[in-house]
């Protein structure tokens, strides 16, 4: 079996090195401030092709986590999602960003997205997922029919780089992503429009945009263990903490050889594997260091680190300060 060379073979023997059994699991993990660990990864996804019911343009579901349908994927239309229970890391076109209960986003057209909760193999969120997809089209007719709903346009132009809702107006969005599940027909389609108009017409300090850029896929088919790729995933998000999380365990788990998946991991995502976990279990320590009690000293065995010098170097040369400094500048109070 050919080795990796290079920095790959540095970085996969680090990982191999991080590795601590009985690290604990925690209930989230989040993502480093410029989060940027995605950055590089331009396939589009599976495509994902939505079929609304036949008497409905709306296609309203909601699921819990794991569940069979999480995957990196995109589909022509426009998504509006609500997350009800457990942070975690939201993968979205070439950006990794954190979420928690309460993240309410408007996806644009053909935007790659999955979201991944922190678990241990005894976890579940059985009902974090809550969403609705609709064609582009209905509104571009919306638009075209109706001159009162010309700010669609903004707004659809907008959700190419990802809208995400806070306070009210987040609140108000999952009421109504809620409600319209409890309705259909005309009733549905007007939750949608109040929908929108929550997104539209949001306080400037109660939206961002996730992305820097428009989304711009490289527009190439998916190779050959690329979907095996995007299942080892959810398994990284299963044991991040847990002390078995390797390049070998990872490759295992979706049936490939540590040097094939090595490539395909990199080609996908514009890193090695063990430098796409390190910065997640940095981005945890992060999250901890911000919102937990434990002592410094504590962290690094929370988020798979074995060695404290090696986390300390690891988390300045990802921050550039140490996890006290961090702490100091971070914390609320």
């Amino acid at each position: 079996m050919r080795k990796p060379s290079g920095d790959a073979a540095t970085h996969e023997a680090e990982d191999r090195e991080e590795r601590l059994p009985g690290a604990v699991p925690r209930e989230y993990y989040g993502v480093l401030p410029d989060a940027d660990a995605f950055r590089g990864r331009k396939d589009l996804g599976e495509v994902e092709f939505v079929m609304p019911p036949a008497d409905s343009v709306i296609h309203w579901n909601r699921h819990g986590y794991p569940d069979s349908s999480i995957r990196w994927h995109h589909h022509e239309d426009i998504e509006f999602h609500l997350i009800r229970e457990g942070p975690g890391t939201m993968l979205i076109g070439d950006a990794m960003v954190p979420f928690s209960a309460g993240q309410v986003t408007m996806i644009g057209s053909n935007v790659p997205h999955m979201w991944l909760s922190n678990l241990n193999t005894a976890r579940e969120f059985p009902h974090r997922d809550v969403y609705c997809q609709v064609r582009p089209r209905v509104f571009e007719q919306l638009i075209r029919m109706i001159p009162d709903t010309a700010a669609l346009a903004a707004l659809m132009e907008r959700s190419k780089r990802v809208i995400s809702l806070t306070g009210a107006s987040a609140a108000e969005g999952w009421r109504l992503l809620e409600r319209m599940g409890e309705h259909s027909g005309l009733s549905q389609f007007i939750d949608l429009l109040e929908l929108v108009q929550v997104f539209a017409a949001a306080p400037r300090d109660e939206w961002h945009t996730i992305l820097l850029h428009d989304y711009v896929p490289d527009g190439s088919r998916l190779a050959e263990g690329d979907d095996r790729v995007n299942a080892a995933l959810d398994y990284v998000a299963i044991h991040l903490t847990d002390g078995t999380l390797s390049l070998e365990s990872t490759a295992a788990s979706v049936g490939m050889s540590p040097s094939m998946f090595s490539r395909a991991f990199h080609r996908i995502s514009g890193r090695t594997f063990s430098d796409f976990v390190r910065r997640l279990r940095i981005a945890l320590a992060c999250r901890l260091l911000v919102s937990g009690n434990d002592s410094v000293s504590e962290i690094p065995a929370q988020c798979g680190y074995a060695n404290l010098s090696n986390f300390n170097r690891r988390f300045r040369q990802e921050t550039g300060m140490t996890p006290s400094e961090y702490r100091r500048a971070h914390r609320l109070g």
